[in-house]
This record gives structure tokens, sequence and C-alpha cells, in this order.
């Protein structure tokens, strides 16, 4: 995540791509088609006030990048490949927290697409396990990351109850 400590949970407000815009392109036939990745902002909201009210732990609402693969396109120096330098990348996550984005994944811009196109409300709830500002690699213990993994969905199982009555 840029700039948010391990273990913040993500309520995205919007999925966005590698260059920061709220779309998802695919060929289809031959032709790219642009889709929009706009999430259900009434439902983030929600589950944004759901998360203060568990009052266990940090929950910001922001975007979220998607992207198309994990080492270069999360600007990450631990690939098998790498064509730019530690200055480059860390000039790009600025930019990506300057643009909003919280979080970085490679699934929220399709689930977007596909929910806004079946007419379903949608939320894409996320938990930040590292700092990219601070480096590529997992430091916490796996204990930690599990109870990190949880966080979702104590979020969502929360909401879901809520919303039962």
């Amino acid at each position: 995540a840029s700039g948010l400590e391990p273990g913040t949970v993500v309520v995205t407000k919007q999925a966005v791509d590698a260059t920061f815009l709220p779309k998802f392109e695919q060929v289809i036939l031959g032709k790219t088609v642009v889709r929009n990745t706009d999430l259900d902002q009434s439902l983030a909201e929600q589950l944004l006030e759901c998360s203060q009210e568990l009052n266990q732990f940090e929950t910001v609402l922001g975007k979220t990048m998607c992207t198309m693969d994990f080492y270069e396109g999360q600007a990450r120096l631990d690939g098998a490949f790498c064509s730019y330098t530690e200055e480059d990348k860390q000039e790009y996550l600025k930019r990506a927290r300057d643009a909003g984005v919280c979080n970085i994944e490679m699934e929220s811009s399709v689930f977007a697409t596909m929910c806004k196109m079946s007419g379903l409300k949608a939320a894409v709830v996320c938990v930040t396990l590292l700092n990219r500002l601070k480096g590529d690699q997992l430091d916490s213990s796996h204990h930690v990351l599990q109870n990190y993994q949880q966080r979702p969905q104590i979020l969502v199982g929360s909401y879901i109850k809520k919303e039962l009555g």
C-alpha cells in the first residue's frame, strides 16, 4: 500500500488502473473495450461506518489500484525483471498516493466492472500487508499476517449481521 501502516483495512471507493484511471480495458473480438470500474459509494460509506462501530482496526476509504502483474506492474524491485530504479519506484508510488491510491492488487477492476454490468451493488475490502514506500518484502510474522487477513472478513461479516438485523 502507498503509505499506510500494515494491517490497515481499505474500503475501495474506486478501482483504478496503473495510470490511476477508473477503467478496465478488455480485448473482445480483437477490439479494445473500455469499461467503468465504479463501485457503490453508499455501500462503501456503510462499510466504513460499520468499521468505526467495530473499532477493532484502522479502516480507510480510498482508491485501489488494480495491476496486471505482481512485480513490475506494482513497481516492485524484487522480480525476475526490473527496468527501473528505486527512485523511479518511489516517484511512481508517491504519484499513486497523491492520486488517492491506498492499496494495490490484481482483481478489483474486473470485479467492479462485472458487478456494474450485472447491476449488482458491490464493494471491495482489502487489507494492507506492508507499506510499499518502505519496501517490497513482508516482514510481519505468519501469526500477524493471519490476523491482518481476517480483518476484511470481520468487517464484511459484521456488516452482513447488521443488515440482517
